[in-house]
């Protein structure tokens, strides 16, 4: 591990030290000063002039930190510049000196800037990352919990553990009081696997802390013990994919601890509930109970929130519970017009109507032979950008290689390799180990790969095989280049990535608005295109 000293800077200058600063500040010469207090009486060698001097600034710069820790920055100022150019100044120098040394070691303070608490080049790095003050250090490491160094560009799992651990051990009492105190759900790197298992709690309002709902007991003799039994079965009652499973399971576990807190339960909610439920999505209060970094469901301090949802989020979660709510009156018995006559959950109908089914489902759901005319509208429109281009290729992949779209992420081009004019798959990459690519998707993946090298030549080995050649500018997206540089698409980038295509054409083929989901893709007609053509 890293050595601790070498990274923060809280020790206060011992009496050597101060001797030093203060003989060099009445006009020692640095070599002397070296030969007295700097010089280690067994070793032969001395230290030259310069030597001397590097280790004299050095001290300086822990002075001016030290004087700074406790408000002095006039003494640090005064040190700016170490010797004197008068009798006067020496003598200041002097009595301050006297009166720092008579200091104790003080304590950080939130508004503290990090550097008067870290050696200069972590300082450096912290400051450049946006984090200026202790406070903005500690309230960064309660928003996003023992992986907050991952959004500090510049600052690695090694420097992270230096500092957690500093924030731990040295929180002074101020800070607690200011309420600027690291959570305890913050730990080092090196403890961020530990779990602190969370108990099993009774649903109810009087619940300390949330808790995910395979943790949730029901409360004996309450509607909701009921509501808790439904939601369970209307989340496991049918296979679901993954994504979609934590998805309902994450917004139900919201609703059901929502309605614990305000004692309610599903059967009773009105209208007007439930707009105080969407309003609720958008400022989950109080903010410590609903919200914190995210951890892993069998944790202690796991919360149903990171923050509060953002408009489009909260609609989404609005969704599934209109489709909650319609499950739970089907097994009731209550049809749909029954519970808008009573008033329930009208308006999330309106918002959100049931999905149609038979005819209407049909005829408002891309057919297969639309959905393959896609795939050749891509090819005869590769030449438009670099963005249908890998449409192009995500859509082969789905739609000749077999994958799944969840799969295709994991994909690397060292799965690639040449055998002899025809790209095939590495022989340990599976089923399609050692056979050859349909010759539409090597035409895609020679397409992509010209677009993402400058040369033209196949991107290294073990980035993805499908990326896209920019990323957004937006905090997430610069956290994943610098975790993951040679990252791709992820599953939902590629699910948009899909769907703007095949708006684009829907829109020139006149389809109109009909339903599309990639998964089609593996179910088209396979129609034979030249892709030597145009």
């Amino acid at each position: 591990m890293r050595d601790t000293a070498a990274t923060t800077a809280e020790t206060k200058l011992t009496r050597t030290e101060f001797a030093v600063i203060r003989a060099y500040a009445q006009g020692m010469s640095p070599v002397d000063i070296a030969h007295r207090y700097l010089s280690d009486p067994d070793d032969e060698d001395h230290l030259t002039e310069a030597e001397a001097i590097r280790k004299i600034m050095a001290l300086r710069d822990r002075l001016i930190q030290f004087a700074l820790q406790h408000s002095r920055p006039d003494i640090a100022q005064m040190f700016e510049a170490l010797r004197a150019r008068s009798d006067v100044g020496m003598t200041r120098r002097v009595d301050a000196l006297t009166s720092l040394e008579g200091l104790g070691q003080t304590r950080p303070q939130p508004e503290h800037e990090v550097g008067l608490w870290f050696r200069p080049s972590l300082g450096r790095r912290l400051t450049a990352a946006g984090i200026r003050r202790i406070s903005d250090l500690v309230a960064l490491a309660n928003t996003r919990g023992s992986s907050w160094w991952r959004w500090a560009p510049g600052i690695g799992p090694a420097s992270a553990e230096v500092v957690t651990r500093w924030l731990l051990a040295r929180q002074a009492p101020g800070m607690v009081a200011q309420g600027a105190a690291v959570n305890p759900y913050v730990r080092p790197p090196s403890e961020a696997g530990k779990v602190i298992p969370g108990p099993s709690l009774t649903l109810s309002a009087s619940m300390p802390h949330p808790v995910p709902l395979e943790r949730m007991l029901p409360p004996a003799g309450h509607p909701l013990a009921a509501d808790l039994q439904s939601v369970r079965r209307w989340l496991y009652e049918r296979p679901r994919q993954p994504n979609t499973l934590a998805s309902y399971r994450r917004e139900a576990e919201r609703l059901l601890l929502w309605l614990a807190r305000e004692r309610l339960t599903l059967d009773a909610l009105t209208d007007a509930q439930l707009a105080r439920y969407g309003r609720f999505l958008a400022a989950p209060e109080p903010y410590d109970f609903w919200c914190g970094p995210a951890a892993m469901r069998a944790h202690l301090h796991w919360r149903p929130f990171e923050g509060p949802l953002s408009p489009a989020s909260a609609e989404a979660s609005l969704r599934v519970i209109a489709a909650l709510l319609r499950a739970r009156d089907r097994e009731a018995g209550q049809t749909i017009a029954r519970r808008a006559m009573r008033g329930a959950t009208s308006r999330l109908d309106a918002r959100f109507p049931p999905r149609t089914e038979g005819r209407d489902d049909a005829r408002n759901t891309a057919s297969a032979a639309q959905v393959d005319a896609f795939v050749a509208w891509l090819f005869e429109a590769r030449e438009t950008s670099a963005r249908l281009r890998a449409a192009l290729l995500a859509a082969c992949l789905l739609r000749h290689e077999k994958f799944r779209l969840q799969h295709i992420p994991q994909a690397r081009c060292a799965d690639l390799t040449y055998r002899i004019d025809a790209l095939a798959w590495h022989a340990g990459t599976g089923d399609r180990g050692g056979c050859a690519l349909h010759p539409l998707t090597a035409v895609a993946v020679r397409l992509h790969w010209e677009d993402r090298s400058e040369a033209g030549m196949r991107p290294a080995g073990n980035a993805a095989l499908l990326a896209p050649l920019t990323l957004p500018d937006t905090a997430r997206a610069r956290t994943k280049r610098l975790e993951r540089p040679d990252a791709g698409y992820s599953p939902a980038g590629l699910e948009k990535l899909l769907r703007w295509s095949w708006t684009r054409f829907a829109a020139s083929a006149g389809l109109g608005n009909l339903r599309f989901t990639p998964k089609q893709l593996q179910n088209a007609i396979k129609t034979r295109l030249d892709p030597n053509a145009g």
